[in-house]
């Protein structure tokens, strides 16, 4: 009786040690710079609108990861570097192409690695029956890399109504 008391005692500590080890790990890990990575977000959308206005087809692709997708609407999923070049450069074909990202809200994990991006845009362009405005929304997921930060998700959609709607 005194062995099996003694092996449960001992169980109980090793669990409470576990346990407090855990939480000290817990308390221990820094929380993410909100600031700093809100910072970030901005000065990538900034990157991302001059490298479209630049036409830079490659300088646009840069800000993705290997593995994203980017989701158009109306269009098919664009994955990876090579379906995302793709559809880039059909886009970046249209006239007089200008395009403003604005953050609304940057929400980001505790660890830091990953941002998820919801803002509105602006897109202007020429069209074949004059100027053409779009106004809309995007979610753009961000994962922190050796390289910096990259898109992983990428989707955006008009706040206009559709052909028939």
């Amino acid at each position: 009786m005194r062995k099996l008391v003694g092996r449960v005692m001992f169980g109980l500590i090793v669990l409470a040690l576990m346990g407090s080890c855990t939480t000290a790990q817990k308390a221990e890990t820094p929380k993410a710079d909100t600031a700093a990575i809100t910072a970030a977000v901005d000065s990538i959308n900034k990157a991302f609108a001059a490298a479209i206005a630049a036409r830079d087809t490659e300088s646009v692709v840069s800000f993705y990861a290997d593995d994203a997708e980017v989701l158009p609407p109306g269009s098919p999923r664009a994955s990876g570097k090579d379906g995302i070049r793709a559809a880039w450069v059909g886009f970046l074909r249209i006239p007089d192409l200008s395009l403003t990202p604005q953050s609304v809200k940057v929400l980001n994990s505790d660890a830091g690695d990953l941002v998820v991006d919801v803002g509105s845009y602006t897109m202007k362009a020429k069209g074949p029956k004059g100027p053409i405005e779009d106004l809309g929304k995007y979610v753009t997921v961000y994962r922190k890399t050796d390289a910096g930060w990259r898109i992983v998700v990428d989707t955006f959609n008009s706040d206009k109504p559709g052909p028939g709607e």
